[in-house]
This record gives C-alpha cells, sequence and structure tokens, in this order.
C-alpha cells in the first residue's frame, strides 16, 4: 500500500508551437499541430492540434482547437472539439463550446457553456467559422 498518491500529470504530446515566458505576442496563429502559451499573447488562435495555456501565462483572445488545457488565464470565447480542461490554477472568461468539460476544484470559470460538438471531423470549416463568428457576436453583446 502506497501513502503517496499519483500525482495526475497531463499528456501534452508533441507542441508544434511555442509562446515562451518572457514573450508578448499580438496576432493570429494558425497551425496544423499542437500550441502551447507560456507568456502573453493578443489575439486569435486556431489550431488543429491541442492548445495548452500554461500556469501564468495570459491568452486576450479566442481559442479554436482540438483538446484545450488552460492552467494560466483567458479572456475570449474558446471552442474545444476535442475537450476543454480547466486546471486548479486555470481562469476563463468567455463562452465555452465542445464535447467534454473538466474543471478542476479551485478554477475559475465565468461565461457560457454549450456542450455541442463545434468541431467535427470532417465538418466544413465554414460552419465552424460562422459558430466562431455567432459566439463573438454573443460575448461582444454581453
Amino acid at each position: 500500500m502506497s501513502l503517496f498518491k499519483k500525482k495526475k500529470s497531463i499528456e501534452y504530446g508533441v507542441i508544434n508551437s511555442v509562446v515562451g515566458h518572457d514573450a508578448q505576442i499580438k496576432g493570429e496563429i494558425n497551425t496544423k499541430g499542437a500550441v502551447r502559451v507560456d507568456g502573453e499573447f493578443e489575439g486569435k488562435i486556431t489550431a488543429k492540434g491541442d492548445i495548452f495555456v500554461g500556469e501564468g501565462s495570459r491568452v486576450m483572445g479566442n481559442l479554436i482547437g482540438g483538446r484545450i488545457i488552460v492552467s494560466g488565464e483567458v479572456n475570449g470565447n474558446i471552442i474545444a472539439s476535442d475537450g476543454l480542461e480547466v486546471t486548479k490554477t486555470g481562469r476563463v472568461y468567455g463562452d465555452i463550446t465542445g464535447d467534454k468539460l473538466v474543471i478542476d476544484e479551485g478554477a475559475i470559470y465565468k461565461g457560457k457553456v454549450n456542450m455541442e460538438i463545434a468541431l467535427r471531423k470532417g465538418q466544413e470549416s465554414g460552419r465552424a467559422d460562422a459558430e466562431t463568428a455567432r459566439l463573438l457576436k454573443a460575448s461582444k453583446a454581453a
């Protein structure tokens, strides 16, 4: 019998793009791979792979990706086709759309939740862009 619990580990896999701890970037990231943000990013991130927002980092803008894990702060809407996890250090201020949602104890979330899958495999990108536009319009009206 073990006295210590196994620590939950987040499996990151291959990360293709990184915004480092000291970086402050404004703009748009579009990638077929995964993205990790450890610094500050303002704009839109669209990834066919996963998006990781590291502890102590800050994103001001919308995120569209596969699995999205937030350990830092996101001020914007999120569309996560393979699920969203907000860890205990994470803070999300915006609407979220996806098929799975995990919010750890201690995490902060403020916004609306739509659990329909926004980005299905084989779905036309125009429909996904229409969903993003709808979420952006709704968040500006609120």
